[in-house]
């Protein structure tokens, strides 16, 4: 039915039940529900039915295990419990929330892979007599984007005293089999096949297994001691036969066991001649599915279906492409088969959601009535309306009583003052109930959202009493849930493809098969060091998922006639766009016809228009807010970082100074970037806002290190937003904090004058008259010592520390890499400007990098190259011999800024717009 040229492979499974006794019970045993949607599909095709019953290996095991699983909310909050008294630690269900999920995983992965409990135990004994302290000091001096290791270090630390990480497995484990209840693993471990209900069956078939686990294989070995059982195994001898192909990795260990190797077939379909494999470089990630979705619609001369629904599939790995997949394909009247896992936070019920919560949050704040309004009207927004009936809800509430006492609006005031998770349950329920029933493709979305959404609250609520707004949120955004379309006979597969065992297709269209998104690289979290996962045979993910995601591709293409894969181009903003090293394999180790295409054949390219913003009146009307006024009004004045975005960028200066568009983008290394920096700045402020205008001398300065834990508990008890790795920012900070000490100390005696200075100054400019602007900014220290004023400024992200010359701090062409020391220069030249640096004092710009605290020959401040050699460079202790050459470029700046003939034009450096908030507006977005 899917494929013309060759038989489907599970087309075997049937002529198999064909030869077989008419009345044999068989059962079929299937790698996922997919599987057995496309069997079933087929067998409805013949006349005479056949005796069989068809399960997943899944559905299988679960039926022959003693206990039943848990909801993993239920899991954690047990484990939560067990966990404060075995290993003697007091937090909250949402501090615990995270790396009891970790331990839960891990759990899981030991039983899955029948791992002996004093081995484990004598494991885990050997590796604490290991030290950390040496690694974490030598590695703390990478990228923060290596301290998440670092973070699993720490906190197996904390666990692996003595015996605590095997004695809490173990009791866990106990305390749920008392119970029979359990994890999957565990479940999975506890499973025996039931001889009685095993013998209401013939014969077993096993059919298209890739990956086994220890726990499946032993339960099919089990199952074959007892019963008839055949194994088919869809497999291909280019493959399985060639060592180096990751594609076979498992087949050809499964081929090797006794037990399986009878049954192994060595058919060849990949390399038939008549095959046709397209390999297509699209412009963008979204031109690939609008290529796919035309081709969709192309006609044959009769006016027929190129690719007709029922033998093409699309193939993605991931979900950063089903939205605007599902997106365009709404558009068209062909029916999808599908059961994808997508992402929750991209659907308009997590848009309703949010929502939701603020008027929850504004009721309890006691707000006025016009805020309750407005964030009713919000979610009455035609967007959130059409896709969640929450319009159709609330309007029904609201229209009975226009003096909003009705019952209905008491849902949405909350004039009970009920709970988050009670308010929120409350009003869904009352949103579903108003739920019209869905007859397009995003209302069904939205729909399995809401049901998502409710089942997901009612956990909470059944092991919480209460939860934050942070909490929740984060746990839904994170979120993935199950959207699922059945249309097996009719319809067009969308298919991950490390889940497509057993499915023929005569077209496939694969998407985005750029190296590092297929598969997408996977970090999972885990208490069990790298080498003790080596050592028990721990299989590491990313590594299944490669051997996994190679066997899925190769597969597909057993049978197939007509293969596109899509790609993106490469280009200056992601130097990881190439194509994936699978077709790399194939064009050097197959005999197909390989297309190459340079373009994206279905979709035109889209011109992207330059934008240039002139200074009109307007405009100068909004630099003006910068100049100082004449009246006592208060200006707005140019920060560093005002400055460093012109520099980086005039047009985006433009967008956040003079528009004030404001959004939130995090930086490349991530939120846990952003949050050590701000916790850093704020637990030494701490430290030294009691001293303002005390000399501190080494004593004093090294007694401030006996209070880190207590500060550093303050300033993350005062941070408003949750933290993304709140174990990881603990530990660094601790240690990073402690060096900052022992810096401080070898520099006492000296004398604080300031922490969190803000200093603002006005500088004169020749403009069309003599005009002053304003320039301001926060100091994070200043102290002196010898008549030497320090203008210190932490920065704990990625900066440099030498420069060639002061014109080098305005270059553009070098501003990301000379940014923290331009900031540290305004800073100490605005200082010396306004204070005249009291005299004969020397005023010195004192850049400390944090990530180099731990270098032994780390020597912090600004160092310029000698005029006289250049391979050398010399600190910079007084900023006097410099203010004039940096002066005269600031004006030169800030000229350029006022200059109404100068227009606010766009980088030319596209690595900027790759991490710019604005990127979409200039849509350059398209080539990112």
């Amino acid at each position: 039915m899917k494929t013309l040229t060759h038989q489907p492979f599970l087309a075997q499974i049937i002529d198999h039940l064909d030869r077989s006794n008419r009345n044999q019970q068989s059962l079929l045993i299937f790698p996922t529900q997919l599987s057995i949607d496309y069997f079933q599909s087929l067998l409805n095709k013949k006349e005479e039915q056949k005796s069989v019953t068809c399960l997943t290996l899944h559905q299988f095991i679960m039926m022959h295990s003693s206990i039943k699983p848990l909801p993993t909310l239920t899991l954690l909050s047990r484990l939560y419990r067990l966990a404060e008294q075995v290993l003697d630690r007091k937090e909250s269900f949402e501090q615990f929330y995270g790396w009891g999920l970790t331990l839960l995983q891990d759990f899981n992965g030991i039983d899955t892979h029948f791992l002996n409990d004093s081995g484990l135990c004598a494991s885990f004994i050997q590796q604490k007599k290991k030290t950390v302290d040496t690694f974490v000091d030598q590695n703390l001096l990478g990228s923060l984007q290596k301290a998440r290791t670092l973070s699993q270090l720490q906190e197996k630390e904390e666990l692996l005293v003595g015996q605590q990480f095997p004695l809490l497995y173990e009791s866990f484990r106990e305390s749920l089999i008392e119970k029979q209840e359990g994890y999957e693993g565990l479940c999975y471990r506890m499973a025996q096949p039931l001889p009685k209900l095993i013998a209401t069956y013939q014969e077993l078939i096993f059919i298209g297994f890739n990956l086994l686990t220890a726990v499946e294989e032993h339960f099919i070995q089990q199952c074959k001691a007892i019963a008839s059982t055949t194994f088919f195994w869809d497999v291909d001898a280019h493959y399985l036969d060639h060592p180096n192909n990751i594609a076979g990795h498992y087949l050809r260990q499964h081929r090797a066991k006794k037990w399986f190797q009878k049954s192994f077939p060595t058919p060849t379909y990949l390399n038939d001649p008549g095959k046709k494999v397209w390999l297509i470089e699209a412009s963008s990630m979204v031109a690939q599915v609008q290529a796919v979705v035309a081709a969709l619609q192309e006609k044959t001369n009769k006016g027929l279906p190129k690719f007709p629904a029922t033998q093409t599939a699309i193939v993605v790995s991931g979900s950063d492409l089903l939205i605007p997949l599902l997106d365009q394909l709404s558009k068209l009247s062909i029916p999808l088969h599908c059961k994808l896992e997508y992402p929750f936070s991209a659907t308009v019920i997590y848009t309703l959601l949010v929502q939701l919560v603020k008027l929850w949050e504004a009721t309890m704040e006691g707000n006025q009535l016009e805020i309750y309004i407005a964030n009713l009207l919000a979610l009455c927004d035609p967007f959130v309306k059409d896709m969640t009936q929450s319009g159709r809800a609330i309007g029904h509430a609201l229209s009975n009583d226009r003096s909003y006492q009705s019952e209905a609006s008491d849902i949405w005031l909350n004039k009970t003052h009920k709970d988050l998770l009670s308010y929120l349950k409350e009003g869904l329920a009352y949103i579903d109930h108003y739920f019209v029933e869905p007859d397009g493709l995003f209302l069904a979305l939205n729909k399995m959202a809401l049901r998502h959404l409710l089942k997901y609250i009612d956990g909470l609520a059944a092991e919480m009493d209460s939860c934050s707004v942070a909490f929740l949120l984060n746990r839904v955004k994170e979120n993935k849930m199950c959207f699922h379309q059945n249309h097996p006979i009719t319809g067009l597969y969308i298919v991950e493809v490390s889940a497509s065992y057993n499915l023929d297709f005569e077209h496939i269209f694969f998407l985005n098969m750029n190296e590092g998104a297929f598969p997408k690289p996977m970090h999972h979290d885990s208490f069990i060091p790298y080498d003790l996962r080596y050592t028990l045979g721990l299989p590491f993910l990313d590594k299944v998922a490669e051997n996994s995601t190679a066997y899925g591709f190769y597969r597909l293409l057993q049978r197939a006639q007509n293969i596109y894969c899509n790609y993106v181009q490469k280009n200056s903003l992601d130097t990881s766009s190439e194509m994936n090293r699978l077709l790399m394999q194939l064009t050097f180790d197959s005999k197909l016809k390989i297309i190459q295409s340079d373009h994206c054949i279905y979709s035109p390219t889209k011109s992207i228009p330059v934008i240039s913003i002139q200074k009109d009146d307007g405009v100068m009307q909004l630099l003006n807010r910068f100049l100082v006024k004449e009246s006592s009004a208060a200006a707005s004045s140019l920060t560093p970082s005002a400055l460093i975005a012109y520099l980086s960028c005039p047009l985006q200066f433009y967008f956040i100074y003079l528009l004030q568009l404001k959004q939130q983008v995090w930086p490349k290394h991530g939120a846990e970037a952003v949050q050590l920096g701000t916790l850093f700045h704020r637990v030494m402020a701490q430290f030294y806002q009691p001293f303002i205008g005390v000399e501190m001398d080494k004593e004093m300065v090294m007694q401030l290190a006996s209070n880190i834990k207590v500060k550093l508990k303050e300033a993350i008890a005062a941070q408003r937003t949750e933290l993304s790795a709140p174990m990881l920012l603990h530990t660094l900070l601790e240690k990073l904090l402690a060096r900052m000490v022992d810096l401080d100390g070898s520099d006492a005696p000296f004398t604080i004058l300031g922490v969190e200075v803000a200093i603002k100054q006005p500088i004169l400019l020749n403009l069309d008259i003599v005009r002053e602007v304003w320039l301001s900014g926060v100091i994070d220290r200043i102290d002196s010592s010898n008549h030497l004023i320090r203008i210190i400024d932490y920065k704990t992200g990625l900066s440099n520390y030498k420069v060639s010359s002061i014109a080098s701090l305005f270059d553009p062409t070098q501003v990301k890499k000379n940014k923290a020391m331009f900031q540290t220069f305004l800073y100490a030249w605005l200082f010396k400007s306004l204070y005249g640096a009291h005299g004969l004092d020397q005023v010195m710009p004192y850049l400390i990098h944090i990530r180099s605290l731990f270098l032994a020959d780390y020597k912090p401040g600004i160092f310029i190259q000698q005029s006289d050699n250049g391979k050398k460079y010399q600190q910079i202790k007084d900023i006097m011999e410099y203010a004039q050459p940096f002066e005269e470029a600031l004006k030169a700046l800030l000229l350029e800024i006022f200059n109404p003939a100068i227009p606010f034009v766009q980088t030319q450096d596209l690595e900027i717009c790759g991490y710019c908030p604005y990127v979409r507006i200039c849509q350059r977005d398209v080539v990112a």
